[in-house]
């Protein structure tokens, strides 16, 4: 890259604005010498600020050296004793769920360690008329089932009526949760263990866990106590290894940082699932027909959703059936079923899609947010229509399924607006019933008598000034040639990898290729061909792209001269490898 293009602004289709990222040039110089690197790897990781003393555990994170002390953790000893006690006992054990990819992975890896142990275990995945998080009646259905201890997994931090209920009919509930906590008090749980609890060192390892993460620590400590009081001097104990590809897959979907202890679960996660021993996950991958090793982007992408499907229009628990299942046949049986779920949903959602844009476009765009709302639109899609329009408008976007009364709805955000603490703070304030979420994402639900004041509640705190004002400004990491994309190049970025929130795929700009051939695919993707003036080409794919002015380019526009914008993915085609470009903006030079 020449230093114009270092400083340039590059204006593209998709009215970004395009500049490469700066980095400290001694910095990369540094990594590449100590560390024997490839220059394209030590430059991106000096952009990413990535220092001498943490690229060591950037680049070979270890679960002996990098692993937190579980018992770090405020409540974790307490909660593993009393699990260990139950176990010790014999007792059967109740855990409750989130009906996402979290939820399922948390329970189908603590419902598969206690198996393993002996013990029977009940399991509750709510269905989305179920609302999200714990509830009394599930409770008092343990209760008779003789359960002592019950564990709420990537939930229950703010379950407050549900978890009292449960101490009241004598169980100790267990909370093994990462989602903000009430700003003024916690629930009467007998352990609650959540890295975001409000004291928490803020700057504990394990801030931004995934729920799954939590949990799988939460069986380190367990395992340590019940080898501590001899429990398998008469039996094998278990390998606690064999459930990071779980802790992988729940940690990429939750689209948690990864960086620091989420990094090294997924790393090690992924090398876990190249095994094939969760044939859950491999039903899955031959279902899909993924022939390379699964990597971040399968898993967010295309294992991702299937299981979140079955939370979305079908049955909630299917999915962590996957994830433990026992037989290959059963496990191919529910992969066929989420696969159905998942076509279900596709089309559910592209109909509610269409609806919500045209409320937008007839609305217009008066305030710095959206809102959105149909009477018995599909409350498992509603989440995905939010995104969908964040991404399309930049904003952030609340979308409301009304039935009957109720109002049940899932938000998205953008830089600047905090839906953890907007959606906690109108809890308190009486104007929603309950919810809980994230800072990018968020769900909750209120009565339809509420809704007014809901949306004033919105305008009186999403203000225009909170969203980032260069919105539109995006960067890429190098500017190459399509001679350049070589397996060197993808193998010097390997060692990147896994690459996601925090830790995004390098973004390449090649300069000067024209598109010599377009198609039109299924769901709007766009596949075309890029050609240097050298002759050498280069395959690439824009996804979802039909209706973008990106999409409308490249299959109106051949031999124009352009600027490609994009990542860069190893694929099988044809039973071969081959590298291909993954579209994500044009420039017009």
């Amino acid at each position: 890259m020449n230093a114009s293009d270092n400083e340039k602004i590059f204006q593209s289709l998709m009215k970004n604005q395009w500049t490469a990222k700066t980095y400290n040039s001694s910095l990369a110089e540094a990594l590449q010498q100590r560390f024997n690197l490839p220059e394209i790897t030590a430059r991106i990781m000096a952009e990413r600020q990535i220092t001498c003393d943490e690229a060591e555990a950037f680049l070979y994170p270890t679960l002996k050296h990098n692993l937190p002390n579980p018992f770090s953790l405020k409540d974790m000893r307490k909660a593993a004793e009393r699990m260990a006690q139950a176990v010790l006992a014999g007792e059967p054990v109740g855990l409750m769920g989130d009906y996402d990819v979290d939820g399922a992975t948390s329970t189908a890896l603590l419902k598969m360690f206690l198996e393993s142990c002996g013990i029977q275990v009940f399991c509750f995945i709510p269905d989305r008329e179920d609302g999200y998080g714990p509830n009394s009646q599930k409770m008092k259905e343990y209760k008779e089932k003789g359960c002592t201890v019950v564990a709420t997994l990537d939930c229950g931090t703010t379950a407050f009526e549900a978890i009292a209920d449960g101490e009241a009919l004598g169980l100790d509930v267990l909370v093994l949760d990462h989602h903000d906590p009430d700003a003024t008090h916690l629930p009467n749980a007998y352990a609650l263990v959540n890295p975001k609890r409000l004291d928490e060192d803020i700057h504990h390892p394990c801030r931004y866990l995934a729920a799954v993460g939590v949990v799988f620590l939460f069986t380190v400590a367990l395992n340590a106590i019940l080898r501590e009081k001899g429990f398998y001097q008469s039996r094998t104990e278990p390998n606690l290894m064999i459930y990071l590809d779980l802790v992988a897959f729940g940690t990429v979907c939750d689209v948690v940082k990864l960086s620091g202890v989420n990094r090294l679960f997924v790393k090690s996660g992924l090398k876990q699932m190249r095994t094939g021993q969760n044939l859950g996950l491999k039903a899955l991958a031959e279902m899909v027909q993924i022939k390379e090793p699964p990597d971040s982007h399968h898993l967010g992408y295309v294992f991702g959703p299937r299981i979140n499907a079955c939370g979305r229009v079908g049955k909630s628990d299917i999915g962590m059936h996957l994830l433990s299942a026992k037989d290959s046949m059963q496990a191919t049986i529910l992969a066929q079923e989420l696969e159905e779920l998942n076509n279900m949903r596709r089309e559910i959602e592209s109909a509610v899609l269409q609806e919500a844009v045209q409320q937008v476009e007839r609305a217009g765009l008066h305030t710095p947010f959206i809102v959105v709302e149909g009477h018995n639109w599909h409350q498992g899609v509603v989440g995905i229509v939010a995104g969908r329009l964040k991404d399309k408008y930049n904003l952030p976007v609340f979308a409301l399924s009304i039935e009957n009364d109720e109002v049940k709805g899932s938000s998205r955000s953008v830089q600047g607006v905090d839906l953890g603490v907007l959606v906690m703070n109108a809890i308190q304030r009486g104007i929603l019933s309950r919810g809980g979420g994230h800072p990018m994402a968020a769900g909750f639900s209120l009565k339809e008598s509420n809704l007014s004041a809901f949306k004033q509640y919105l305008l009186e705190n999403i203000k225009p000034e909170m969203l980032v004002s260069d919105g539109q400004k995006q960067y890429f990491d190098a500017v190459i040639s399509i001679s350049g994309v070589t397996d060197s190049l993808m193998d010097s970025l390997t060692l990147l990898a896994p690459f996601g929130e925090s830790n995004p795929e390098p973004i390449f700009m090649i300069k000067n290729v024209s598109i010599t051939r377009s198609l039109l695919l299924r769901n709007g993707h766009i596949s075309c061909t890029l050609k240097a003036p050298n002759g050498v080409s280069l395959n690439a794919i824009a996804f979802r792209s039909h209706d973008t002015p990106v999409g409308q380019f490249l299959l109106n526009q051949k031999q124009t001269p352009i600027y490609a914008v994009g990542t860069l993915k190893r694929e099988f085609w044809r039973d071969k490898k081959r590298i291909q470009l993954q579209l994500i903006d044009i420039i017009l030079p």
